[in-house]
Formats: C-alpha cells, structure tokens, sequence
C-alpha cells in the first residue's frame, strides 16, 4: 500500500510503535506499516489523527492532506531541501515565455489524452458527435501550437471549448449516467460530477506530492489563477492526467452510480485510481508504473524551468 484514503466519519488514526493505528469506536480496524506509505488522504469531516503519527509522517516524508470538495490543505516534511536555484527559475517563469509554453503543452496533452478516451470507448461506433468532438479538438491542439496564442486566457478558452465537445460525446453515448447534463466542478449534487470531483481530488493529491519531490512550489502556477490555498501548479499539472486516471474510471462504474455518493462508492473510486497508479506503462522503452510515470514528468518540468529546451506531455495509448 503506497496511499491510505480515509473516507469514514469517526474514525481516530493513532501510532504505535511504527504502524498507523485505524480505530473505529475505540476498536482497532486496521494497522498499516508506515514505511509502507506515501501519502495519507482524509476526505471526510469527523477524523481524529494524532499529534504523534503527524510528527512521525513527516520525519519519513508522508504527505497527509485534509481535503472536501471545497478545501484543500497539506502537511508535508520540511525536510526536503532542493536546490533554491529551482524555485527561482520556477517563479522566472512568469516573466519569460517558460510559463506560457509549459501552460500550452499542458492543455495540448490534456487534449489530446481526452480524444484517446474518446477513441477508446467508441471503438465501435462512428456517428456525428464522435466525428464532430475529434475535429474540434485537433483544431483546438492545433490553435494552440501556433503562435497567436499571447495569454493565458486564450488557452482557457481553447481548453473550455474542447472540454465541452468531450463531456457532449460522453453524455450523447450514454458513458456516463442519464442525470449527467454538463460538468460542474463545484458543489454539484448530481452523482457523476460528484464522482469525477471526488476523483480529482484523489488525483491531486498525487501531483502534490510529485511536485514537493522535484523541489517546485506547488502554489506557483503557470495557468491557473494563484490565491492562497490554491495549489495552482498542481492544478495546472493535473490537466494532463484527469482524463485517463479519474475520466475512464468513473466510465466503467457508471452503472454502480446512484444516489449519493457515499462512504462505498468512494471507496470503490478510490481503489479504482489508486490501482490505475500501480499499473504498469511503457516510457521510455521501460515499463514504469503510472505514478512512477508522473514523478518522471514532474521532474521534467523542473529540468524545463531550470533550463531544458521544451516539456512533452504523456500520451495514453487508445
């Protein structure tokens, strides 16, 4: 087990010698080693964890987020210490072309990843909605390898555009359930948004992490907009990956979503992703697991600020 995902309301997370406890009305339910983890995820109100796991996650480097549909928080060791040249040529970004460019190879790679979703469930199905999103995007992928592109606000508009073309294909084939009518990021009460929101934040956690471990701030972004408490550059990084990791398998449970989304239905969500991370790929010609895959990009993207000649985005395969 790399990450824990803790979903239940009342449960209590505790240290014994160097296993994290899980007790559930004072009942131990289940030990889990520490070396054995990466991350901790809490996405539920009504957890208790103690002030010594805390301190014993971050001598051992353990992310622990604390995370709902409308907050984000992250305890992460302070004893990472890469080199301070990379932070600053990551905040030089902003004021050379690096940030523009690394912010339209992102929306370029999320674009083309959504079309290899689309390829993948209609495999065989050719109808006017397929062929109508797939044109769409190409011209969108297209539009933003060209010059014209001078802001960040032309990139959004390219990205929203291509977006909507793709969740029109999903709802017109049935992929995704009846009540789905559009995305909605926030505060949605319809199950599939609901589901695709939970996922992403699964997912963002994983970015976080990666980005903590290539010595980059991840509140320092490149597209989206920064404010406090907004981890912009994880944000921004993700785009590449929603599609394939959270897209795909909220698709394939889209039968078992009904009702609210709850404490199993999250479960389900969540050991669907976290298995998608631990799926072997190739890169490179090497077969790599997926969250291997990410960390490697991530690391990229630092050698692109830091100087390297351009960032290429991964493609899934259809």
């Amino acid at each position: 087990m790399k990450h824990l995902v803790i979903n239940s309301f009342g449960l209590f997370l505790g240290l014994k010698s160097q296993r994290i406890v899980i007790y559930q009305n004072k009942e131990i339910i289940k030990e889990i080693a520490l070396k054995s983890l990466k991350t901790i995820s809490i996405n539920s109100n009504g957890i208790t964890i103690s002030s010594d796991l805390i301190f014993a996650c971050s001598v051992r480097g353990i992310k622990i987020f604390y995370q709902n549909f409308n907050t984000f928080s992250a305890t992460h060791t302070l004893y990472e210490h890469k080199g301070v040249n990379v932070l600053k040529q990551q905040f030089s970004s902003k004021d050379n072309t690096k940030g523009l460019i690394l912010a339209k190879e992102l929306i370029i790679g999320k674009i083309k990843n959504q079309r290899s979703t689309i390829l993948y469930f209609s495999r065989n199905k050719n109808n006017e909605q397929k062929n109508t999103a797939l044109i769409a995007m190409q011209k969108a992928i297209d539009t933003l390898k060209s010059s014209k592109i001078i802001d960040t606000n032309d990139i959004f508009s390219i990205e929203a555009n291509a977006a909507h073309r793709y969740f029109e294909f999903l709802k017109f084939n049935s992929l995704l359930p009846s009540s789905f009518e559009h995305r909605t990021k926030r505060a949605s009460s319809e199950i599939s948004n609901q589901a695709l929101n939970y996922g992403y934040a699964i997912l963002l956690n994983i970015i976080y992490k990666s980005i903590i471990n290539a010595g980059l701030n991840p509140y320092f972004g490149v597209l989206h907009t920064m404010r406090s408490a907004k981890p912009s550059l994880a944000l921004d990084i993700m785009e590449e990956y929603r599609s394939f990791i959270v897209d795909r398998n909220i698709i394939k449970i889209r039968s078992s979503l009904k009702g609210e989304l709850n404490a199993e239905l999250k479960k389900v969500i969540a050991s669907n992703i976290l298995n998608s991370l631990n799926k072997k790929l190739i890169y490179n010609h090497k077969k790599l697991t997926l969250e291997s895959i990410i960390q490697r990009q991530v690391y990229k993207i630092s050698a692109f600020f830091c100087g390297d000649s351009r960032y290429k985005s991964y493609i899934f395969r259809w």
